[in-house]
């Protein structure tokens, strides 16, 4: 049977057609690119000028979110610190291996990511990357644990959950599991140290990029800010408007000046090296802010229009502001709306950096997406499970079982429509019955392949922690 001519041009136009769609989004002949992960600890998502905030202007974060993608549906793993960043650092859903809460109490040999996970620093540094980690750890604080025997070359910052800003080098370090005071490292080595912390780990993490010249790098920056303790310092207080007259308030925003400015001084010292063209950038925050007084680390966040806060399994505690920079290689201005997840942050910045990621990993390649040669949502399903928390996101469904802290109850599970009730106000779990058993399924078949926690947590996330001794 003979083929006709035009049909044989159509074929190799289509042909053509889907090779150029499937191009990869870095070519095999570009040198591989900078890495940069930026936390932010317990920001508030509507605190921010993207998400409308107009306390306080946010002009870097808002301008770091417009250099690339905003991801309107980003989540993180857990909306809780140091299990959010454990899911992170792995590319895995913490609850498989057991890294559910804080680690706190217990066995120090035991607390904190668990030896046998590999971390994103681990992988790296195997591919022949530079590796650095400036601010919060949060992931165990004994040796075996600590940052430079988990991938980390380099290492600047805090071992445990939080630490106070204003540093003076003739104070007397404090350690405590929850939070350290004028106790800051440089690799295993306690530094005495004057000044502010924000400024500390921006100067720091420059510092870390100006070492590695003509070889790639990985930097993960966690700021502690906008995380309590809420210290007011002058040159940001100052500029927090005086209408504004709550103390806590007015330190939460003077955190987050901070902040701001510091993305600002790293964003432009990328522009004036001409080092912003090959470095692919993520922003987000650990958790929603800490909006609920007096749980938490209560920092006065504000999660408009979320409902909930860090903590709970609402969009409050799990959704984050989300962005993805690269230019070059991803349009300026651009949104994208399915669900993403912060454990995608690993094979993603694998896949741009030409490292192979495990099969065994939870988090995906968000390339094709966000480059726009994938209009396929990145994942089925999303899960959480925090203590005895529960949440499951399929399209624009959300099953939900939350915590009330004040009255120590859960709330059941409840359906939500997030497409038209992103505060999650309407529950339609009773007209919905069908969808809720479907949903609450699949989130039990995910949940069979997880394990139960390594320690406890508070009594506030955790009801099966055991009881606090008095004191006497």
């Amino acid at each position: 049977m003979k083929t006709s001519t035009p049909f044989l041009i159509a074929a190799l136009l289509a042909i053509l057609a889907c090779l150029t769609t499937a191009r990869p989004a870095i070519a095999q002949n570009e040198p591989r690119p900078n890495v940069l992960v930026i936390f932010a600890d317990d920001l508030g998502y509507g605190d921010i000028g993207v998400h409308g905030g107009k306390e306080v202007p946010t002009p870097n974060i808002d301008a770091l979110a417009a250099s690339g993608v905003r991801c309107t549906s980003g989540y993180v793993s857990c909306p809780y610190c140091s299990p959010s960043r454990a899911g992170f650092l792995t590319g895995r859903y913490q609850t498989r291996f057991g890294h559910e809460f804080n680690p706190h109490v217990g066995d120090e040999n035991t607390l904190g990511l668990p030896l046998d996970q590999r971390t994103i620093a681990d992988r790296f540094r195997a591919a022949g990357y530079s590796t650095g980690l400036v601010g919060k750890w949060h992931q165990g604080f004994n040796a075996a644990h600590h940052p430079q025997s988990r991938g980390f070359d380099d290492f600047f910052g805090f071992l445990v959950g939080g630490h106070n800003y204003v540093l003076h080098k003739d104070a007397e370090p404090k350690f405590g599991s929850a939070g350290s005071q004028n106790l800051i490292y440089r690799g295993r080595e306690v530094q005495k140290l004057d000044g502010y912390l924000t400024d500390l780990f921006t100067d720091e993490a420059i510092a870390f990029i100006d070492r590695q010249p003509g070889r790639p790098w990985f930097l993960y920056l966690a700021y502690n800010a906008v995380h309590t303790p809420l210290e007011n310092l002058k040159k940001y207080g100052d500029r927090v408007p005086a209408s504004v007259t709550d103390p806590q308030r007015r330190g939460y925003l003077s955190l987050l000046i901070g902040l701001d400015d510091s993305i600002g001084r790293l964003t432009a010292h990328l522009k004036q090296t001409s080092r912003d063209k090959d470095t692919l950038v993520f922003f987000l925050s650990d958790n929603g802010g800490s909006g609920r007084k007096p749980y938490l680390a209560y920092n006065t966040a504000i999660n408009t229009p979320l409902r909930g806060d860090k903590g709970q399994t609402l969009e409050g505690g799990i959704r984050v502001p989300f962005f993805v920079s690269w230019p070059g290689h991803l349009k300026a201005g651009k949104t994208y709306d399915q669900p993403v997840i912060a454990l995608d942050i690993l094979p993603t910045a694998s896949a741009a950096a030409r490292i192979e990621a495990d099969k065994g990993l939870d988090g995906v390649n968000l390339l094709p997406q966000l480059t726009g040669q994938s209009s396929a949502p990145p994942h089925e399903s999303l899960f959480w499970r925090f203590g005895p928390q529960r949440a499951v996101r399929r399209g624009n469904w959300k099953l939900v079982d939350w915590r009330d802290f004040t009255e120590k109850k859960n709330s059941g599970w409840q359906l939500y429509d997030l497409s038209k009730d992103i505060g999650e106000e309407h529950d339609m779990a009773s007209s919905q019955s069908q969808l809720v058993a479907e949903l609450s399924k699949s989130w039990a078949e995910w949940d069979a392949k997880n394990i139960g926690p390594i320690w406890h947590g508070s009594a506030t996330e955790d009801p099966t922690a055991p009881a606090t001794p008095s004191k006497k």
